[in-house]
C-alpha cells in the first residue's frame, strides 16, 4: 500500500490546485480522477479573483491561450435593457479581467502543473471506499489503496462524502437545471464583435424563469446554455431559448453544434458537513450555487488556495488530525457562498436587483461595488454595494457549515 501525506479525490481544477499548491510546499500528494483527459466540461468563466492563485500556480492564462474577458454583460432583450460591468471599473484593489477557458483544454492544463510541482495524479482510477482512522486515511481505488494523513473530497457536483453522509441540501428556489452545448464556426465579423469590441465579456440573458448564458471562447467557439426553474427540461428547451432571442438567432447563423445539448438536473446544493479530523471538502463538494454569476470553478480554486495555507502548517507541525482545524476555513469560504447565494436569491426573488443591473442613475459607489463582487473581490469590508446586499431581507441565513470548534 502505498503512503501519501494527502489524498485528493478529483483532479479538476479545484483538486489539482490543491494538489499543485500542496506539492509545492513538499508534501507528498497524489490525486485520483476517475475520468480520462480531456473531458466537456462547463464552468468556462473565470473571475478575476483567481489572478492570484494562477500567480501562486506559476501558471500565465494569457500565455496559455486562453480567452481575455474584460466584465460581464446583462441583457433582458424584451425590454431591450443592456448593462456592461467592465471589471476594470471595480473599486481599488480588485483584478481588472479574467479569462474565458475551454475545460477540455484547461483542466488538463492544471493538472499537467501539478505533476510538474511534484504531485501525481492517477487519471481513470475510482475511489471504492474511504475510511479516516485516528492515525491515517485509508482510500480504496479500482487501482489499489492508498494510505494518507489528510484526505480531501475535490468530487465535484458527485460531492462524494457529502452524498454518502446524506448532509447535502438542495436549495429549491434556484435554478433546478441547466441545458448547455457548444456552437462552433461562429461568424468571423460577430466573433470579432464579441472577443474585440465587447471584450470577452460574458452574456448574461434575463428570462421570466431562469437566464441564459453567452461566453466567447477561443478558436472561433462559443459556449451557449440556460438555467431554469422549470421542470421537464429537455435538449430541445435550449432551442426554445435560442428562437425566442435575437441575439443567438443571430449568433446561430451558420454556426455549427459539434454535440447535441447536455442537460444537468438536481443543482444548487449545500453541504451542511465539510469537514473533520483529517478530512475536508473543496470547491462543489462544499456548495454549489446556481452558476448565474460564474462562482463554481473561481470560488473552488480560491478555496482550494486557502484550504492549502490551512493544512500544509498543519501537516508540518503534525497536528492535521484536530477536528476543528478547518474550521475558519469553512466560515473563510462560508461567508463567499453566502454572498453569492444572496446575489442569486435577489435575481430569482426581487425586481429590486434587477432595477440595479439595468438602472440608467446608478450611483457610482454602489456600481464599483456591484462590479467588485461580480469580480469575486468578496473579502474586503470597503464594498458599500456588498454591505447593502448582506443587510437585506435576501440575504441567505442557512448557508452555515457545521463548525467542530467554538464559533469564532
Amino acid at each position: 500500500m502505498q503512503t501519501y501525506d494527502v489524498v485528493v479525490i478529483g483532479a479538476g481544477p479545484v483538486g489539482s490546485t490543491v494538489a499543485a499548491l500542496l506539492a509545492q510546499q513538499g508534501h507528498a500528494v497524489v490525486a485520483v480522477e476517475r475520468d480520462t483527459f480531456p473531458r466537456f466540461h462547463i464552468g468556462e468563466s473565470l473571475l478575476p479573483a483567481d489572478l492570484a492563485v494562477f500567480a501562486r500556480l506559476g501558471l500565465d492564462p494569457g500565455k496559455a491561450g486562453f480567452l481575455f474577458k474584460g466584465g460581464a454583460e446583462f441583457w433582458d432583450e424584451p425590454r431591450k435593457g443592456r448593462a456592461k460591468y467592465p471589471f476594470a471599473d471595480a473599486l481599488p484593489g480588485t483584478h481588472p479581467h479574467a479569462y474565458q477557458v475551454e475545460r477540455s483544454i484547461f483542466d488538463r492544463w492544471i493538472a499537467d502543473r501539478a505533476v510538474e510541482l511534484g504531485a501525481e495524479i492517477r487519471f481513470g482510477t475510482r475511489v471504492t471506499q474511504c475510511s479516516v482512522e485516528p492515525d491515517h486515511v485509508e482510500v480504496g481505488t479500482t487501482a489499489g489503496s492508498l494510505r494518507a494523513r489528510y484526505v480531501v473530497d475535490s468530487t465535484g457536483l458527485d460531492a462524494l462524502f457529502g452524498r454518502t453522509a446524506r448532509t447535502t441540501d438542495s436549495i429549491v428556489d434556484f435554478g433546478l437545471a441547466a441545458v448547455f452545448t457548444h456552437l462552433e464556426d461562429i461568424d468571423p465579423g460577430l466573433y470579432r464583435e464579441l472577443t474585440e469590441d465587447d471584450r470577452g465579456n460574458i452574456k448574461i440573458f434575463c428570462l421570466d424563469q431562469g437566464w441564459c448564458w453567452m461566453i466567447p471562447l477561443a478558436g472561433g467557439k462559443v459556449s451557449a446554455g440556460t438555467v431554469t426553474r422549470k421542470k421537464g427540461v429537455t435538449p430541445d428547451t435550449l432551442d426554445e431559448v435560442f428562437a425566442a432571442s435575437p441575439f443567438f438567432t443571430r449568433l446561430l447563423r451558420g454556426a455549427r453544434r459539434p454535440r447535441r445539448p447536455n442537460t444537468l438536473g438536481s443543482f444548487s446544493f449545500h453541504n451542511r458537513k465539510q469537514h473533520g479530523a483529517r478530512w475536508s471538502t473543496a470547491g462543489d463538494a462544499a456548495c454549489f450555487l446556481d452558476p448565474m454569476f460564474s462562482t463554481g470553478v473561481s470560488l473552488g480554486m480560491l478555496g482550494g488556495a486557502h484550504l492549502v495555507d490551512v493544512l500544509s502548517p498543519a501537516l508540518k507541525r503534525g497536528d492535521e488530525a484536530r477536528p476543528d482545524l478547518m474550521d475558519d476555513h469553512a466560515r473563510h469560504m462560508g461567508h463567499a457562498y453566502n454572498v453569492f447565494a444572496t446575489l442569486v436569491n435577489s435575481f430569482y426573488n426581487s425586481q429590486l436587483l434587477h432595477g440595479l443591473f439595468f438602472s440608467e442613475e446608478q450611483d457610482p459607489m454602489l456600481r464599483k461595488g456591484l462590479t467588485s463582487v461580480l469580480a469575486g473581490d468578496v473579502w474586503r469590508d470597503d464594498n458599500p454595494f456588498q454591505t447593502m446586499l448582506m443587510s437585506s431581507k435576501r440575504r441567505r441565513k442557512e448557508l452555515v457549515p457545521e463548525l467542530v470548534g467554538p464559533a469564532a
